[in-house]
């Protein structure tokens, strides 16, 4: 059913750990590389997260390679349901994006190992130059933001959406709390379930995909998403400061 609405919808959709069942870049990293280090610099806040990623990328031990990539993706389940809500986003003709602070070397890879090559995806760009050396570029940071992500969700969900949108949110990590405020409807957990029962944010808690299937589709079905007024208060002064 593709539903006649009164005001058009958008989802915006965290990657690690949320469509993979385990953080990938944490654990990437963590099994051909040496992140201990830079990860207690940035968690003491000694770096930022550019920088984090930029060290952590020197301690490879070995070039991350399409053929070490797709074996070690085998070792990663992705939500079985993840398909699922594509199939509903589809059929309710909502634009789905999925919004990550991970790499794009190993998010595009991912999801194109799963048959999921067509999707609109916004992530840091990494790549592997001729002598193994992983390069990467932050195309979405922003210094106007104290969100501890080199992608700022934030601003990317402002600058993809129109004021009149109802924007969809679903995420588990810390690099959501940030576009989370801006969201309408949140599906969270993990730590951003922690995060919105601290900052009194209402949302809905799951575990697996499949618990946001049947939510998501009585959503869809409404001919009106009711907007979340801290949100939209939220997202006017951002579009006011510029």
């Amino acid at each position: 059913m593709n539903t006649e609405r009164l005001y058009p919808v958008r989802i915006f959709c965290d990657f690690d750990g949320t469509i993979s069942t385990k953080d990938i870049g944490y654990d990437l990293f963590d099994q051909f590389g040496d992140q201990s280090p830079w990860h207690d610099d940035l968690i003491d806040g000694r770096i930022g997260i550019r920088d984090y990623w930029r060290g952590v990328a020197r301690t490879l031990r070995q070039p991350l390679t399409n053929e070490l990539l797709e074996e070690y993706f085998q070792t990663i389940p992705i939500d079985p349901d993840f398909s699922s809500i594509l199939e509903l986003v589809r059929e309710e003709n909502v634009p789905f994006t999925v919004l990550s602070d991970g790499l794009s070397i190993y998010v595009r890879r991912y999801l194109s190992l799963h048959g999921f090559d067509d999707l609109d995806i916004i992530c840091n760009e990494a790549w592997t130059d001729e002598e193994g050396n992983l390069n990467i570029r932050f195309p979405y940071s922003s210094d106007g933001c104290d969100c501890p992500s080199a992608v700022c969700k934030r601003n990317v969900v402002l600058t993809h959406s129109t004021p009149n949108e109802r924007i969809i949110y679903i995420g588990d990590g810390l690099s959501d709390f940030c576009p989370a405020e801006t969201a309408d409807v949140i599906f969270a957990k993990g730590n951003l379930a922690s995060y919105c029962n601290r900052n009194g944010l209402p949302h809905h808690s799951w575990k697996h995909l499949s618990e946001v299937v049947p939510e998501l589709r009585k959503l869809l079905a409404k001919r009106r998403i009711r907007a979340r007024h801290q949100a939209e208060m939220v997202r006017k002064r951002v579009w006011e400061s510029g």
